[in-house]
């Protein structure tokens, strides 16, 4: 059986991970993009989440099933008690990182905090999206073995594009070089920390989350972590919203 130790090592190591920015973009420009778009966005004692209803956080599975997690989140300096941690009931570690989604609901409500709604159409190839996350920094010339520029759990956000989608529930990206004709401005991807983050589609001023931050893939070019060109999965929120309405309908919480 995988240790909760061993569980916890993965999240902030391979598992996906604060962002990993453009060498060449001044990192300012990533913390101010999450100054304007992040605000679902939530910082947990371990990894990331979303905030989808004032006492509800969207988060990967891989994140909350570590004793790390702690019993309660901080958001602007104050403690809210976890009531309830809900796994996906198909999530094993042990055998894959499929359903690597969770939910995690307060004992009360967060005013006026910012909600991301949860995406429902399955059309994402080809969106941009916002990622968001508070774990380490790089830069996509060194990735996260090398290129670390701090660890000071600062909000930052980065663009990226769906490129495609995997059999088995998630949504991929992969991280252009500046000279690609794909790379965006603020190109990026997650980084060590940034695992349970959101992955964002915006319509006019509404955060849609289309997907759930989950772990990179080195595309087996032997490459580290958060390097160009990796690929970068999200579990898929439009196959779990099913899932993820019941546990809440099951716990007496309407999204409506």
């Amino acid at each position: 059986m995988l240790s909760k130790t061993l569980l916890f090592a993965i999240i902030i190591s391979g598992f996906s991970t604060d962002i990993v920015m453009r060498h060449d973009v001044d990192e300012s420009e990533y913390i101010a993009l999450a100054e304007k778009y992040a605000g679902s966005a939530i910082r947990l004692n371990v990894g990331c989440g979303t905030f989808i209803h004032p006492n509800v956080i969207l988060t990967a599975a891989h994140v909350a099933s570590v004793p790390e997690i702690g019993n309660d989140v901080t958001i602007n300096g104050v403690k809210y008690a976890i009531k309830k941690m809900i796994n996906h009931s198909e999530f094993d570690i042990r055998r894959s990182i499929a359903n690597d989604i969770a939910i995690i609901i307060l004992e009360e409500d967060v005013p006026n905090v910012e909600l991301a709604k949860l995406y429902y159409n399955n059309d994402e190839v080809g969106k941009e999206v916002i990622f968001a996350g508070t774990g380490w920094a790089g830069t996509g010339d060194k990735g996260m073995i090398e290129g670390s520029i701090n660890k000071d759990r600062k909000m930052r956000a980065a663009q990226n594009k769906v490129d495609g989608i995997r059999d088995d529930g998630f949504i991929r990206f992969t991280f252009d070089t500046p000279d690609s004709e794909d790379a965006l401005p603020l190109e990026g991807i997650s980084g060590p920390g940034d695992s349970g983050g959101p992955a964002l589609w915006f319509d006019g001023d509404q955060a849609y989350i289309l997907g759930v931050s989950s772990h990179q893939n080195g595309r087996g070019m032997g490459k580290p972590e958060g390097v160009y060109d990796v690929y970068e999965f999200y579990t898929r929120v439009s196959e779990f919203t099913d899932w993820i309405e019941t546990e809440l309908k099951n716990n007496d919480i309407d999204l409506n």
